[in-house]
């Protein structure tokens, strides 16, 4: 069980660590009159998709998008802890918070789903008929997978389709803190091949938020502002300002992230050794009271190698029964169990243990085990 919560413990640190590690935050600088006059260019929605498709094509770093809208759903039912503004006591009424992300925000914080599937290359045309949309973990008891929702998105009716749950406490960084994904509706960041081909001021808002994301990369603050100065300058609007993502880490139990697993693998380890002394010694003193036992049995034809079989199943019967009750107590105090793990864990400490009970039959003497002998 501990190296159970010691291996998810790591995980979850590693993940905390790279959601908050070099990373950027891209904010537009279009304010008051420099926001009306780019809105007035003709060609302000030619401006960003270039802008977009230097950031997302660009070798110098990786380009991340998580933009937050409200959106409507058509769904009778749904409970007001869904609703935008909920947690500040202010909900709105049949609006629901989402989140647009690109395949690299998935890779990067490392998102799973509980049910269903994370989005495919497929996913992200703008033309699909249907839109496949991921529901945050708490939507399982309201939604179902295949389920199809009509959803109201930046002023466009949207015909959407459940295909998969995040799994529990899946977070992202939104730049000041981490984020639970568990009320938030997941839409792919929708590509296009012809600007021209939607609504104008649904492409306005689509593009405003896809060129306003987070960069992850090993040149510093300075160097990346640089390269977005020039590009701004270069299609003549407003450049671009780059932020660093508030810097922070785990946590827990007033031990650092890191501390905490060395911790628990130490424990781990701990407790193998124990659990392989105490094993073995048992079936060695099993075995001396046994000893007259085991030697007629040898005598009367019984291969050792059966006797050792018959320990060895012993010992694998005794581990199983443990990794019975670690596999529960570690769904029950983490919701999370890492059965390849604890199987290699088992199987490795099974074998280990066996060895002293083998040394022990082997050297087993026949005549002066029968007759009493030392």
């Amino acid at each position: 069980m501990t190296l159970s919560l010691a291996t998810h413990t790591h995980e979850l640190a590693s993940n905390v660590q790279n959601a908050t590690s070099s990373l950027y935050k891209v904010n537009d600088n279009f304010f008051n009159d420099e926001e009306k006059n780019f809105l007035a260019q003709s060609d302000n929605l030619k401006v960003l998709n270039e802008l977009y498709e230097w950031e997302k094509t660009n070798p110098s770093f990786k380009y991340i998008i998580a933009s937050r809208q409200n959106l409507f759903l058509d769904v009778q039912g749904l409970p007001a802890k869904f609703q935008y503004g909920y947690e500040a006591g202010h909900e709105t009424p049949d609006a629901y918070e989402s989140i647009q992300v690109n395949q690299q925000f998935i890779d990067h914080f490392a998102i799973q789903t509980s049910e269903g599937r994370l989005f495919q290359a497929g996913d992200y045309n703008v033309k699909n008929d249907v839109i496949p949309i991921i529901l945050g973990y708490e939507y399982k008891d309201y939604f179902k997978l295949k389920q199809i929702i009509h959803v109201g998105y930046m002023g466009v009716n949207l015909k959407c389709k459940v295909i998969g749950f995040l799994g529990q406490h899946s977070f992202y960084n939104n730049g000041y803190a981490l984020k639970y994904l568990d009320k938030l509706v997941v839409f792919p960041s929708l590509e296009v091949d012809n600007i021209h081909a939607q609504d104008r001021s649904f492409m306005l808002k689509l593009f405003l938020d896809k060129t306003s994301g987070y960069i992850q990369s090993s040149l510093s603050a300075q160097k990346i502002q640089d390269l977005f100065t020039q590009k701004s300058l270069q299609l003549d609007v407003e450049p671009y300002v780059v932020e660093g993502v508030s810097n922070f880490y785990l946590t827990m139990w007033g031990l650092e992230g890191e501390q905490l697993q060395k911790v628990l693998f130490i424990f781990s380890f701990v407790i193998a050794f124990v659990s392989l002394f105490s094993i073995s010694t048992n079936l060695i003193a099993k075995i001396t009271l046994r000893k007259y036992t085991y030697g007629i049995m040898i005598a009367n034809g019984t291969r050792r190698a059966v006797i050792n079989l018959s320990i060895l199943f012993e010992i694998f019967f005794v581990n199983l029964v443990s990794l019975c009750i670690a596999a529960l107590f570690s769904f029950m105090i983490s919701q999370n169990i890492n059965i390849p793990i604890l199987l290699i864990f088992s199987f490795t400490l099974s074998l280990l243990s066996f060895i002293p009970p083998c040394i022990s039959v082997n050297r087993i003497k026949l005549s002066k085990t029968i007759r009493g002998g030392n």
